[in-house]
């Protein structure tokens, strides 16, 4: 990773498994030291949510976000969990053109009696002016 580089942004889908609910990685933001994350989503149970935090780096080089709470469109009850990005691999792209980069992320979701694998490749986050 080159840390000259950072902080970068990052956007796209992610697959989940067990498919039991859409996710996306609205921003993805890259630091030496920390993962910052906005993920948009929905589950046939609850509908749309979003969740956000930031997830630091551990001594085994994976990035930790503990207390994640996603925050449903709905008032209701939602469980306390972790996120843990077990890959944030960058890969500039060859002709150099910042925008064409790409991030391969894998992770896990985890709430106290259930658990999700993420995984994804993002493009570079572009923002429109």
């Amino acid at each position: 990773m080159d840390y000259a580089k950072l902080p970068r942004p990052f956007q796209g889908a992610l697959h989940v498994t067990p498919d039991e609910f859409t996710l996306e990685a609205t921003r993805l933001i890259v630091h030496a030291d920390k993962v910052s994350f906005e993920f948009s989503g929905a589950d046939g149970n609850n509908g749309p949510f979003d969740v956000s935090g930031s997830a630091q780096k551990t001594g085994n080089g994976t990035f930790l976000a503990q207390s994640v709470e996603p925050k449903y469109k709905t008032s209701i009850a939602c469980p306390v969990g972790t996120i843990e990005f077990l890959v944030v691999d960058i890969r500039d792209d060859e002709a150099g053109e910042a925008e064409y980069d790409q991030c391969r992320v894998e992770g896990v979701w985890r709430e106290p009696t259930e658990q999700w694998a993420f995984s994804g490749t993002l493009r570079a986050f572009i923002s429109v002016r």
